[in-house]
């Protein structure tokens, strides 16, 4: 995945294609180049998260305009409905050095289907939107999970950091309890309490005594002092 803070992407139309196409790159500096725009792009430009171009595509001024506007740019989105008019556009934002994201053809910038939830990101990429759309519906759910999991770890680890070297032995203790079924269980069944409770006995019983200590004194409120 790529940061694309402070980084330049053009979308050119204005229809649902460069809309959907404008959400999934609302992190960036956001210019959507269109003779017309949707209402969803219209939003999106009133709430700030990106800028509009009005340019007649189709027309030689309008390539010029298209043309200035990809100065600068990092990645390029041709999303009209004219394929003839994204394969010029194309050619022009490669010209120019500008990868691109392709709505027709396979192009040097892949945009997958993403899950997120807290810090856990999925990114899911077939070649075939029919199939990405079943595996994300398939694996929204687990998501949820894994970032509860995600949770609870950040918190270990933290207490860890303190009290336990070297990393490879922390890492070793982290593994402990991602491999505990019963703590999946607690978080599957929403007792997230339990989980942290199992999670924090689990990490205890792998450590020294002067380790259980510190931990103990160190405990977070959903930890082994509940």
């Amino acid at each position: 995945m790529i940061d694309l803070k402070g980084r330049r992407v053009v979308i050119f139309g204005g229809g649902g294609v460069a809309a959907r196409k404008a959400r999934l790159f609302s992190h960036g500096d956001l210019l959507v180049v269109s003779r017309e725009f949707s209402p969803a792009v219209l939003r999106m430009a009133s709430e700030g998260l990106l800028k509009i171009l009005k340019a007649d595509l189709m027309s030689e001024d309008g390539l010029e305009i298209a043309v200035r506007a990809l100065d600068g740019a990092f990645i390029a989105v041709p999303a009209t409905s004219n394929q003839a008019l994204n394969a010029a556009l194309e050619d022009i934002a490669r010209r120019k050095g500008v990868l691109v994201n392709s709505v027709d053809r396979e192009g040097e910038v892949v945009v997958p289907s993403i899950i997120e939830k807290g810090s856990v990101v999925l990114a899911i990429s077939t070649g075939i939107p029919a199939l990405s759309r079943y595996i994300r519906m398939r694996l929204e759910r687990d998501v949820e999970l894994y970032a509860l999991m995600a949770d609870l770890l950040s918190s270990i680890r933290e207490d860890l950091k303190k009290n336990v070297e070297p990393q490879s032995r922390r890492r070793d203790l982290l593994w402990s309890v991602v491999s505990d079924k019963s703590i999946w269980s607690c978080l599957e069944n929403g007792d997230i309490a339990g989980a942290h409770e199992k999670a924090y006995m689990r990490v205890r019983e792998n450590l020294t005594p002067d380790e259980q200590d510190n931990l103990d004194a160190g405990d977070s409120q959903e930890g082994l002092d509940k």
